[in-house]
């Protein structure tokens, strides 16, 4: 079940009178908010750090109905996994106290629950709802977001399942359609940007703020686009350097930002700061010193810079939101990518939801256990008949390697059969299973 929250509806649950309990089908609840209904100011407030994520997890599941718990925080979602039959006003509650929002804001929070919670599980860990759509970055996020939560023993069999056979999928789509043809990445569609307010960037001098991931793929894109000028700087001097001697590129003070501003033409800005590290005054103080408009592409949520400078004249600010613009081009050209995708993820989603459908597994472990009396049976029957003949030949390991072989056989006949259970594990199928091994 898939709902927006909206007017009163949204009021009533965030007061803990609409109950939202995890799908019978499986136990998932997805609370949160993404690009597609929230704006960066809301994204950014609601945002959490990496080194918050371990007591959010732990208060995520002492919420009751909940058993296990994991948060996915990037620059254009803030959602939480939660295993469980937990209503949704109940996290969406949660979230606002830690965050210092008032819970009415989050009234545009999406709620998923059970299939329709895995199917988006599918669809975020292979890029489908991506701000670019079939991004590469957001793949690595996903993992990183289920490892620290299985770091800290937050999940277990729902949430284990779930992410693994996410990442599974996201990796199939990857390979066996075109989503990912021309791999793009919020970093890509930067540059993009950056050309289509300068034109040709050959000449154009180039500012990196930041040295991680997403700063590492800005100055790969804009090395490819024919950038020869670009300068880093972070805050640990270190990484500026290990990246641009890794990549090309000078490398200038942290405290040198400032005038680093009036001297380039573009600034790239995606730091992991808890706060603005551009100023309005700081850019107003580097046009004065310039003759050519600044162009500033902000990556980071929470944003780097602050949204006055854009206010200012001979300034072009430009944040994650408005690169919505840019990609819109990306998703007409990639509709039978998306189709193909969509398609396969709808498979693997209903392969996952047979697999845990009440009965089955007590089925597959019948079906195992039909093929261990058989061995059992027949080798005790065999036993009787050669035993004499084995210590006549004082063959020791005569019994054990019959044994073997018929563990052999039988392993390969249940493997054929537990396939076919899996692959097409309808009610006709399991009936004539079960008549035949008398079940």
């Amino acid at each position: 079940m898939a709902s927006e929250m909206r007017g009163k509806d949204a009021e009533r649950a965030a007061q803990g009178q609409e109950d939202t309990p995890a799908d019978e089908a499986f136990p998932l609840l997805i609370v949160g908010i993404d690009h597609h209904h929230a704006p960066v100011a809301l994204r950014e407030r609601l945002a959490v750090a990496d080194t918050a994520v371990p007591d959010l997890l732990g208060e995520l599941r002492s919420l009751p109905g909940a058993s296990e718990a994991a948060v996915l925080s990037t620059c254009n979602r803030v959602e939480c996994y939660v295993a469980g039959r937990v209503p949704a006003a109940a996290v969406l509650t949660l979230l606002a106290q830690r965050q210092g929002i008032d819970p009415a804001e989050l009234v545009i929070a999406t709620t998923r629950t059970g299939a329709e919670g895995v199917r988006h599980a599918f669809r975020v860990a292979s890029g489908l709802d991506s701000l670019v759509l079939g991004e590469d970055q957001i793949l690595r996020q996903v993992k990183d977001a289920y490892e620290l939560a299985r770091k800290h023993g937050a999940t277990a069999q729902h949430l284990n399942g779930l992410f693994q056979r996410a990442l599974a999928v996201a990796k199939e789509v990857r390979t066996s359609t075109g989503i990912a043809r021309h791999k793009l990445s919020v970093a890509s569609v930067a540059v993009d940007l950056a050309k289509h307010v300068l034109g040709d960037l050959a000449s154009a001098k180039v500012l990196v703020v930041g040295a991680g991931e997403i700063a590492e793929l800005v100055l790969t894109y804009l090395k490819s686009a024919g950038v020869h000028a670009v300068t880093v700087v972070n805050r640990k001097r270190e990484r500026a350097v290990a990246l641009a001697e890794r990549l090309g590129g000078e490398v200038a003070d942290w405290s040198a930002l400032g005038a680093a501003l009036a001297s380039h033409d573009v600034v790239v800005s995606s730091t992991a700061a808890p706060h603005p590290v551009i100023g309005a005054a700081m850019v107003a103080a580097a046009v004065r010193r310039r003759r050519q408009p600044l162009v500033l592409i902000d990556l980071a949520v929470p944003r780097d810079v602050e949204a006055a400078v854009a206010d200012q004249g001979d300034v072009y600010l430009y944040n994650v939101d408005d690169l919505e613009r840019v990609v819109a081009g990306h998703r007409e050209q990639r509709s039978a990518e998306v189709t193909a995708a969509e398609t396969l993820i709808d498979t693997r989603l209903a392969e996952f939801l047979e697999e845990r459908r009440p009965g089955r597994d007590s089925l597959l472990a019948a079906v195992a256990a039909w093929f261990d009396d058989v061995v059992a049976a027949e080798d005790a029957r065999l036993a009787a008949r050669l035993g004499d003949v084995a210590q006549r030949a004082g063959d020791a390991a005569l019994r054990d390697d019959v044994r073997y072989g018929l563990r052999r056989v039988a392993n390969k006949l249940q493997h054929r059969l537990l396939s076919r259970l899996r692959e097409r594990g309808d009610p006709q199928t399991e009936a004539v299973v079960r008549e035949i091994l008398g079940l």
